[in-house]
């Protein structure tokens, strides 16, 4: 099985996982009307996000991140999730007559 790329809380798995957390940026370039008139438009900016990758077989995910050092890549970090948890938050309104 491949990693999980998870996008939203709820697609990481419940159970026992290995994850590859790292990091990204993506630079949004401004518009015209900011750098000739100041104030106006929307200046350029750098997004950065956080990336979580899910692997449900240790050697899986063992290989994946010895293949990220390989690369270079050391903006990163492996994890061992043993479970997650959630809650619930329950509000009960009472009428008054």
């Amino acid at each position: 099985m491949a990693a999980i790329f998870v996008t939203s809380p709820d697609e990481i798995p419940k159970g026992e996982h290995w994850a590859i957390i790292g990091s990204t940026s993506v630079h949004i370039p401004g518009d015209e009307r900011s750098r000739t008139n100041p104030g106006h438009g929307y200046p350029e900016s750098t997004e950065r996000f956080i990336t979580y990758e899910a692997y449900l077989n240790e050697d899986e995910f063992k290989h994946e991140l010895e293949r990220y050092f390989f690369k270079g890549r050391t903006n990163i970090r492996g994890m061992h999730v043993k479970g997650t948890y959630t809650s619930k938050t329950v509000v009960t309104l009472e009428a008054e007559l």
